[in-house]
């Protein structure tokens, strides 16, 4: 009995855990935006969407590509608006408490996920701290 409560436990976390995955590796992607690393955006994003498929977010996985295969670091900022209005899909769906917060910028009207604190806006280098807290 005691087998079964845990195995059906572990089974109901399973999403809540994908999401965390899927939170850790896009803020990876982020990161790498105010970096302005073009290099690590394609890398973190292809780490993404290797762990979409995995959590079977089909549409997370395809932006994570899309921003992957950009050919340079602007394109791939727009492809990461994309991302983001599929990664809010999944903030949305996710257990309160254990999801970042999702900001605004209105000067590129975009929202993305942070940890809630410091803006760090990636989608304009010039600037980084534009933007506000939308909704946690």
């Amino acid at each position: 009995m005691k087998r079964l409560l845990l195995s059906l436990t572990l089974l109901a976390a399973l999403p809540v855990l994908a999401n965390a995955t899927l939170f850790t590796q896009y803020e990876a992607v982020r990161k790498s935006f105010l970096a302005s690393s073009f290099k690590d955006v394609q890398s973190g994003a292809k780490q993404l969407a290797a762990e979409a498929r995995s959590a079977k977010q089909a549409e997370v996985a395809k932006q994570a590509d899309a921003v992957a295969a950009a050919a340079d670091l602007d394109a791939a900022r727009v492809a990461f608006g994309a991302l983001s209005t599929e990664m809010k899909k999944v903030h949305d769906a996710a257990a309160k408490g254990d999801r970042p917060a999702v900001y605004y910028c209105p000067m590129v009207r975009q929202s993305w996920l942070q940890p809630k604190g410091e803006v760090g806006n990636p989608y304009d280098a010039a600037m980084p701290t534009c933007g506000a807290l939308q909704k946690e």
